[in-house]
């Protein structure tokens, strides 16, 4: 646990009592600050109950959980009351960068990609004997983590990226940009404004490495050199760029010095451009933090990949089942759309704002779909319309268990869970929309 010297003797509220928001109230009151909580439900916390009116008192800071609106779609009450008082409000990650400092921190976001390179980053340090912390969207709490690690690998959604002031990171990665919660952040604009956040206030020795495979971020990245932004790498999975880091003949290149050296060859069962991007944003902060690049192929090839991201279940009578859980968007879907063929396909669930659309010129691939959850119906027109058999089975359960039958009936590959949509509706996560699926499989066995 991260202990909060600055706000000893202080008064701090904390608003939204999820998990960040308790973790936040745990190292203020161990750091010995004087805690107020806040919350539109009247919870008890730690002998403490929340609030859901900002009263007068004078707090030192206001901390909001990830979850709370501060701009878009409509300002929360109390965080329009902090600001007319005058209260400065912070997140999680703005008190872990005030305690933290002289730590060595490397951020990552983008719209997809950005727990897989997390997952990799941490592997490749621990491998190389450095002790590595994650934490953030994904994995604990930032405040939970271990204060003496050598390093803190962190994933940073939109929404914490939006609420954090302080920020200044050793490295900042920015993976890519496609439409997501646009509208938490005001429709597009908005929504880029927050990503591109993990690049402010840099220091003289910080490192931006960016993703140069959409245009979204093509645009910061020539910013950046603009501005004469220090230490911008330029990364991509299916070229080389100039000075960067990227991909060419299945080989990954480190060419940040023009010198195109080969770093390492295609890796089995990791492989698509989407991976490779990720594999090149982590190279860029392996070496930018010294460690050894001829020992990154090595470390690459123990790496076992993500639970819940195009994960291999189980094979069934010749079909494969895939748990791609974790895809919660169409852009995301898109990359296992593009790796298997003759799919029996599971989506649906709560909907993002550009829908399926996207995806039509992967609906040849689809043998049948099942559509679970809030989209179901409109998905289903969408699917008809373009000629793609399909049926509401209104839960995964369902889902799967037809499955097995129609893949025969179909002579389908792959039974592959690919929602392309948020898990709200179901589940409380896509993490447990993936175990219920696995144990699903399970049972068919």
């Amino acid at each position: 646990m991260i202990f909060l010297d600055y706000y000893k003797n202080k008064r701090v509220g904390v608003l939204g009592l999820g998990k960040t928001g308790k973790s936040v109230a745990d190292s203020l009151i161990a750091s010995g600050a004087e805690v107020r909580l806040y919350d539109d439900r009247a919870i008890v916390y730690r002998g403490l109950t929340a609030s859901n009116k900002l009263c007068d008192e004078k707090l030192a800071a206001l901390i909001v959980s990830p979850g709370i609106n501060i701009l878009w779609p409509k300002v929360h009450p109390i965080i329009k009351a902090a600001r007319e008082n005058l209260i400065p409000i912070l997140s999680d990650l703005d008190l872990f960068q005030q305690q933290a400092k002289n730590k060595k921190t490397i951020c990552i976001t983008g719209t997809n990609g950005k727990s897989t390179t997390t997952v990799l980053t941490r592997h490749l340090f621990n491998s190389a004997g450095k002790k590595t912390e994650i934490g953030g969207n994904f994995g604990i709490p930032l405040l939970l983590v271990d204060p003496n690690a050598d390093f803190f690998v962190f994933e940073l959604s939109s929404h914490q990226l939006e609420s954090s002031f302080i920020l200044g990171f050793d490295t900042a990665i920015l993976l890519n940009i496609s439409p997501d919660h646009l509208m938490r952040h005001g429709g597009m604009e908005g929504y880029i404004a927050a990503k591109q956040k993990i690049f402010a206030n840099f220091h003289e020795k910080s490192t931006a490495i960016i993703g140069v495979d959409d245009e979204r971020c093509v645009k910061i990245f020539e910013f950046l050199k603009k501005i004469n932004h220090p230490r911008v790498i330029p990364i991509s999975g299916d070229k080389v760029p100039d000075f960067g880091i990227g991909w060419e003949d299945d080989n990954l290149v480190d060419n940040r010095f023009n010198s195109r050296e080969i770093v390492c060859g295609k890796i089995p069962d990791f492989d698509g451009k989407h991976n490779r991007q990720n594999i090149a944003a982590a190279y860029a902060a392996f070496v930018q933090h010294g460690l050894d690049k001829k020992s990154f192929h090595e470390k690459l090839l123990s790496f076992k990949g993500l639970e819940h991201r195009q994960e291999i279940v189980a094979r069934i009578d010749g079909v494969l089942y895939v748990n791609d859980s974790k895809a919660t968007n169409a852009d995301s879907t898109k990359q296992a759309l593009k790796r298997f063929d003759n799919i029996i396909w599971i989506l649906g669930g709560r909907p993002k704002e550009d829908g399926i659309g996207s995806l039509v010129k992967y609906f040849d691939k689809i043998r049948f779909a099942f559509l679970i959850g809030e989209a179901a119906e409109d998905f289903a027109v969408l699917l008809s319309e373009r000629g793609v058999k399909n049926e509401i089975a209104e839960t995964l359960d369902e889902a799967v268990r037809r499955s097995k039958e129609f893949a025969k009936i179909y002579n389908a590959d792959v039974v592959l869970l690919s929602p392309a949509c948020a898990s709200f509706d179901q589940f409380r996560d896509f993490e447990e929309r993936g175990e219920r699926f696995k144990n699903l499989v399970g049972e068919t066995t």
